[in-house]
């Protein structure tokens, strides 16, 4: 009964062959599990990848004096994917796969004997595990399965078989007829989930990440002993920004009752310039290196006349993406159409593996008639020319617009309507919808939460280990429920890393129940961005 172990090599990976491990890479420990499997069962090890980084994967194996098969492609779509699974399967007579990323250093033996053991006992189809930090666990597919699979994803879902290769491919495809396949899954005694630790060297955080956890010292430590380390770490918690939001403009269109209006005036400075937005995003790039890059910080983005030009700055670099919260009214057809033909002309995003669009737009509307929309907004006049922009820019970005209701006590009776006409297919977002949550900004504004959602145990904030908020003249904020209180540094002047670095202490403190004076009165701490 043969099992192939099979290794996939993205080229979207950018840290995969860096040397950080003692001498070796994530490429090269990914390796060295894949033939420690066979000590579990018979096996084979099959190198699936792009084509563009053919000679970096074959020089490693050089290296190790490893023989292994290799199937190397210009383009891995998820029905390619499987159609090699598929192929190659028969071609070796293997009954079983074991799957994982040659990005991911720490892949752990002991939980990969369990899922094998669990996938041939139970004759599973798919056989995963769950609740354990992502990275350190392979996943296991019948070979029938797998043709199934590769049938599935050019006929019923072809729209699934067409999009590109991600971390999460095979669960993605199965679950779009999961009751139709025998899955088990080994659960973790304890949910890493919450954490969102993802132990790859696809981008520079996680890297970070990565090397933070081998300094730990887990080279004989059981996969819970790893993951406990891990959750205990803040240089593991908090490594690099992958948000930022950025405010281009102090200048709004509508004052809604959610919305402060403390940061409305910057002395004079209204329109943050191009150039040093320019800059700016040169130092975000060489310093996160892959992130979500807001326009909307405390400011209607569209009023800023040079904002298709500092769209296509962020889109210059190919692993950031830009995202756009708007009020709608200033959006027109000759403006959608402009920033389309930036996006369109930009190089799909480096993302390390991750799903992650050129561009986001989100359109506030915050209730589902003109009556609310005044009450929350101030003015009947705009919910027509909101509630329009949607569908004109889901007509530019299909599948990259939402809009979002901002959920308070004085729009709670609409959120039903909103969330049924927005989430049918049929509207003009085809689906797509956020309900936000309300922000009192460290009580800075009376309490509207219609309800409380908070976890019963309080987390690390994930603003201050995933966000930076920059202000139109350059001020960083302490994070963005603190306003311009708190100004931590200014990152026209200062080096990003030692502005973020003023944020580990805090880190440190709420992960010892010990809350700053901003904290302790804020509940946005369960909220996440990117």
């Amino acid at each position: 009964m043969k099992t192939l172990v099979i290794l996939f090599a993205s080229s979207k990976s950018l840290h995969m062959f860096d040397k950080v491990f003692a001498g070796k890479s994530s490429f090269e420990r990914s390796l060295d599990w894949a033939q420690k499997v066979k000590e579990i069962v018979d096996s084979e090890i099959i190198l699936f990848g792009d084509y563009s980084i053919k000679k970096e994967c074959l020089l490693s194996l050089d290296q190790m004096n490893l023989q292994c098969s290799c199937r190397f492609e210009e383009e891995w779509t998820v029905h390619k994917l499987f159609q090699e699974f598929s192929n190659v399967t028969k071609e070796k007579n293997a009954e079983n796969i074991l799957f994982a990323w040659a990005d991911s250093p720490f892949i752990n033996s002991e939980i990969t004997k369990k899922i094998l053991d669990d996938h041939l006992e139970y004759s599973a189809e798919y056989t995963f595990a769950d609740g354990y930090p992502e990275g350190l666990c392979p996943e296991a597919l019948n070979s029938g399965t797998s043709s199934i699979l590769s049938e599935l994803s050019m006929t019923l879902q072809k729209e699934v078989g067409e999009k590109e290769v991600c971390r999460t491919s095979i669960f993605d495809l199965i679950k779009t007829d999961i009751n139709s396949f025998e899955i088990e899954t080994v659960i973790s005694d304890e949910d890493y989930r919450l954490f969102r630790l993802h132990f790859n060297c696809g981008t520079k955080a996680n890297l970070l990440a990565c090397t933070n956890l081998f300094a730990l010292g887990i080279e004989n430590l059981s996969l819970e002993e790893i993951s406990q380390k891990a959750v205990k770490c803040e240089k593991i918690l908090k490594t690099l920004p992958s948000y930022y939001a950025i405010q281009i403009t102090d200048k709004v269109n509508l004052s809604s009752i959610y919305k402060p209006d403390i940061l409305e005036k910057q002395d004079g400075r209204a329109f943050m310039p191009l150039s040093d937005f320019k800059a700016l995003i040169e130092k975000i790039s060489l310093f996160s290196e892959n992130a979500v890059v807001s326009l909307s910080a405390w400011g209607e983005a569209l009023c800023h006349p040079d904002l298709p030009e500092m769209i296509a700055t962020v889109l210059e670099k190919p692993a950031l993406s830009v995202l756009l919260e708007t009020d709608g009214l200033l959006m027109t057809e000759t403006l959608a159409d402009k920033i389309k033909s930036i996006v369109d002309s930009a190089a799909d995003r480096i993302s390390g593996g991750e799903i992650q669009e050129k561009i986001y737009w989100i359109v506030t509307l915050d209730s589902f008639s003109p009556l609310k929309y005044k009450e929350v907004n101030g003015t009947f006049d705009s919910y027509e020319k909101a509630f329009s922009s949607v569908g004109l820019l889901q007509k530019y970005f299909p599948s990259q617009v939402y809009p979002q209701f901002t959920r308070m006590n004085e729009n709670e009776n609409e959120l039903e309507a909103f969330f049924r006409f927005w989430s049918d297919k049929q509207s003009p977002s085809a689906g797509k919808l956020i309900v936000q949550k309300y922000d009192s900004f460290c009580q800075l504004l009376p309490d509207r939460k219609p309800a409380d959602l908070s976890p019963l145990e309080r987390n690390p904030c994930w603003h201050i280990r995933r966000d930076m908020t920059i202000l139109v003249d350059g001020s960083v904020s302490f994070c963005r429920s603190c306003l311009k209180n708190g100004i931590i540094g200014n990152a026209f002047k200062e080096k990003l890393e030692d502005i973020w670095a003023r944020l580990d202490s805090e880190v440190k403190c709420q992960m010892n129940s010990k809350y700053s004076k901003f904290c302790e009165k804020c509940d946005e701490y369960y909220t996440f961005n990117f």
